[in-house]
């Protein structure tokens, strides 16, 4: 094998192993969001969520996934705003992060 087949070879190993931990990955981020607490800030639990999401944002258009790296940015955005205020996630605000969480099923859907 050439160099360059090997190359193109590793590369279509690397993109399915990364489509195959796309589910799991969205399933990481929905539980860290799901266990953020109702009544205060979590700053800790608020840098854990904007990695996980920031690394969505990066990743995905390197492998193809453009539409999967914008909704991650919009929501990577939006939990930004939300910490600069340090607000607590009122109602509104998590049904907005639900309708993005969505969107990012649908992007990894869409490919």
């Amino acid at each position: 094998m050439t160099d360059l087949a090997d190359f193109e070879a590793k590369l279509k190993l690397l993109n399915a192993a990364y489509i195959a931990d796309l589910p799991d990955r969205l399933q990481q981020i929905e539980q860290e969001w799901g266990q953020w607490p109702l009544d205060a800030w979590d700053d800790e639990r608020f840098q854990t969520l904007h990695r996980m999401v920031h690394s969505l944002t990066g990743s995905g258009k390197t492998f193809g996934f453009a539409l999967l790296s914008e909704v991650a940015r919009t929501l990577e955005e939006y939990l930004k705003s939300l910490a600069q205020a340090k607000s607590v996630p009122g109602e509104e605000q998590r049904k907005r992060i639900k309708i993005l969480l969505e969107n990012l099923h649908q992007a990894i859907r869409q490919g």
